[in-house]
């Protein structure tokens, strides 16, 4: 039993080295790079291994937005912000940089802020049925008014709130 727990330790290790020289696209985007991972602690840990060294991924919004989106689903949620609000910063598409304000204010419980909003852009919200982000931002809609600010619960296309 210990050789096995070597063995799978070693495997691990060498599966772990092989992701950090992926391309950024093969990391972020294909189930082989961080997504392989489903505990969101070790999302965020094999995240930061990457940019530790792969520096320019810091350049890409998507990855980074990611690395946020597994700060706040590993409940490290100021930190969570922090992120997203760099990443909001810099962002050049005003559909994703509005995608990511509704998820800052709701990580932040600022209903407030989210309702506000919500109330501009009421109309093309809730006459969509299939963007996804949209789906997604009407359940923080529905969660945050119940005041269940968990993330988990929140992003989901199939609301339970």
């Amino acid at each position: 039993m210990k050789l096995l727990l070597e063995n799978w330790r070693k495997y691990l290790n060498e599966s772990v080295e092989e992701m950090l020289h992926m391309s950024l696209d093969e990391f972020d985007q294909t189930s082989q790079g961080w997504r392989r991972f489903t505990d969101p602690t070790q999302q965020v840990e094999i995240m930061t291994r990457y940019l530790e060294t792969n520096p320019t991924a810091k350049q890409d919004q998507v990855f980074m937005w990611h690395l946020g989106q597994a700060l706040a689903f590993a409940g490290q949620i100021s930190q969570a912000i922090e992120q997203m609000k760099t990443v909001n910063a810099a962002e050049p598409n005003q559909y994703n940089k509005l995608y990511q304000l509704f998820t800052i204010s709701f990580l932040g419980n600022d209903m407030n802020k989210f309702n506000a909003l919500y109330n501009q852009y009421k109309n093309k919200i809730e006459g969509d049925t299939k963007d996804t982000n949209i789906q997604i931002v009407k359940c923080m809609k529905q969660c945050g008014d119940k005041g269940n600010f968990n993330y988990k619960s929140a992003y989901t296309t199939r609301c339970a709130c």
